[in-house]
C-alpha cells in the first residue's frame, strides 16, 4: 500500500506506462544491448515498430515527482513490442526486456499487464510469445502473470538455444 508521506513504498504506484515514441529509440537500444548477447533488436526493427508495425510498443518508467528545476523523468526503463496478425485471435509478445538496474522493482509486472490489455482491446482471444530455455527470470515473470507452456522449438535462438512457446488466455476487457 503506497503512503504519501512515505515515498519508499511507491515502487508500483511510480511507475508510468506510455506509447514509445522515436525519441525513445537510444535508450531502447540500450535496454536491449544490456539484456540480450544475440537476437537483438536494431534501430531499424524498432523504428518500423513504432511508427509502422500492425502493433504497439509500450515502455515503462519510474516516475519521478516533478521538482522546480527538473522535468519528471519518463525515460524508459523496460519496452515491450506486441503485434497483432489478421487470421489470428492472438497477440504475439514479440520483445520484452528491462533494463537491469530496474529489475524486481514491479517495471516488468506492470508493463506485461498493460501489453495484455491492449491486446485485450484489439480483441485478442490471447498473446503468445518465445522465451529463451535459460532465461529463468523471464520465465517465471511470464508463469507468476497466468502464462503456460505449449510448445518447445528447438534451436531456436542464433545461439542454438531452444525457445519456450507460452501463451495466456485473456478476458475480454482484461
Amino acid at each position: 500500500m503506497r503512503h504519501e508521506s512515505d515515498p519508499v513504498h511507491c515502487d508500483a504506484a511510480c511507475i508510468g506506462i506510455r506509447h514509445a515514441e522515436s525519441a525513445d529509440i537510444p535508450a531502447l537500444l540500450a535496454i536491449e544491448e544490456q539484456s540480450f548477447a544475440t537476437d537483438r533488436m536494431t534501430q531499424r526493427n524498432f523504428r518500423y515498430a513504432i511508427r509502422q508495425a500492425k502493433g504497439v510498443v509500450l515502455v515503462a518508467y519510474r516516475q519521478v515527482p516533478k521538482v522546480q528545476e527538473r522535468p519528471p523523468c519518463n525515460q524508459p526503463g523496460a519496452y515491450g513490442v506486441v503485434g497483432f496478425h489478421a487470421g489470428t485471435p492472438f497477440a504475439r509478445l514479440t520483445s520484452f526486456a528491462v533494463a537491469p538496474d530496474e529489475r524486481g522493482k514491479g517495471l516488468g509486472r506492470s508493463l506485461l499487464a498493460a501489453l495484455e490489455k491492449v491486446a485485450a482491446d484489439h480483441g485478442c482471444r490471447g498473446i503468445r510469445l518465445e522465451v529463451r530455455a535459460d532465461n529463468d527470470a523471464a520465465i517465471a515473470l511470464y508463469t507468476a502473470a497466468g502464462y503456460r507452456r505449449f510448445s518447445v522449438y528447438p534451436d531456436y535462438y542464433e545461439d542454438g538455444m531452444a525457445a519456450l512457446r507460452l501463451e495466456k488466455l485473456l478476458s475480454p476487457g482484461h
